[in-house]
């Protein structure tokens, strides 16, 4: 029972890193994509915010997250069993 409940903690840890990758930095990258400096930033914070707002809610309403925490809590819950 305690490898099945290893197995399971991986895979769900790995479900989630892969889909935070894709789901937030695959989307913009690793900086703006639009290439903002610091002058810039301050001329187009609002929009910034937004881009910003619409990846951590494209995030949360990703059913791979969702499943993925669910794994790591079930793990948890057969480990303790």
């Amino acid at each position: 029972m305690q490898q099945i409940s290893d197995y399971l903690f991986m895979g769900s840890l790995i479900l989630l890193v892969v889909t935070l990758l894709f789901k937030g930095l695959g989307s913009t990258g690793a900086s703006n994509a639009s290439g903002n400096i610091d002058l810039q930033m301050q001329q187009n914070h609002r929009s910034d915010l937004v881009k910003q707002d619409s990846i951590i809610s494209r995030i949360y309403k990703s059913y791979f997250v969702w499943i993925s925490i669910a794994g790591i809590v079930i793990s948890i819950v057969i480990s303790k069993v």
